[in-house]
């Protein structure tokens, strides 16, 4: 493996910004303790949580920075397990610029009674719609990239069956986001169904959502323009 030590950081920005999402997901219960990983693409690189390090004292050089085949250019520790997965659906999609992967309580829940979440909110717009759920195989490995990366396309987040969920954006800021709603979705769900069957929105619903939201994104940004 390649390491890189000359005393600068590389990309400390990006590396300090996966580290305080890592806390964010810890402190709001997304993850029990370092159940869940974050990564960040930085063009031909990626910086992503270490393996099995206390996310509460994460500081920027301990996050990974890799290459796009996966070696170590600059860190001191094991990368994430979800790894392979993470550097898979950066190959798939110029959209995925960022990564949040967790075991949170709701989706991991729902991952085991469904095979796709359906779309009982129009927020899931933002989401592609139901969201699908990729088949179980074992953590860390070439199956479970592959299961995920099948799964996931034509959408922004997935559930993976008896493990949690995963969501990326053009910012980790947008992945995070996406993973709270997926959670949030998830967890509306299941107390839909724990008292009768819920009303589904249909896909022609689901995409007047989305048209809808981008007029509004569209609105926001003209009037954020306008600003003196």
């Amino acid at each position: 493996m390649a390491h890189i030590n000359s005393g600068k950081i590389l990309h400390e920005f990006e590396r300090q910004k996966v580290a305080l999402i890592a806390r964010k997901l810890q402190d709001t219960r997304l993850i029990v303790n370092t159940s869940g990983n974050v990564s960040i693409r930085i063009g031909n690189y990626v910086a992503i949580t270490p393996s099995a390090k206390d996310y509460q004292l994460l500081e920027p050089s301990d996050i990974c920075l890799l290459d796009m085949s996966g070696e170590i250019v600059e860190g001191k520790w094991l990368p994430s397990s979800e790894t392979g997965l993470h550097l898979a659906l950066y190959e798939q999609s110029d959209e995925c610029q960022a990564i949040v992967h967790t075991h949170s309580i709701h989706s991991t829940a729902a991952s085991m009674l469904t095979n796709e979440l359906p779309s009982i909110h129009y927020q899931m717009a933002d989401l592609g719609g139901a969201v699908p759920v990729a088949p179980y195989q074992v953590f860390g490995s070439p199956e479970l990239a592959k299961s995920v990366t099948d799964t996931i396309k034509g959408h922004t987040a997935a559930l993976m069956e008896n493990h949690g969920s995963i969501s990326f954006g053009p910012t980790v800021e947008k992945a995070l986001s996406r993973t709270v709603l997926l959670e949030w979705c998830s967890e509306v769900w299941m107390k839909a169904i724990s008292a009768g069957a819920p009303n589904v929105l249909t896909a022609d619903q689901v995409e007047q959502a989305k048209v809808q939201m981008a007029n509004y994104a569209s609105a926001r940004s003209k009037c954020e323009c306008g600003k003196h």
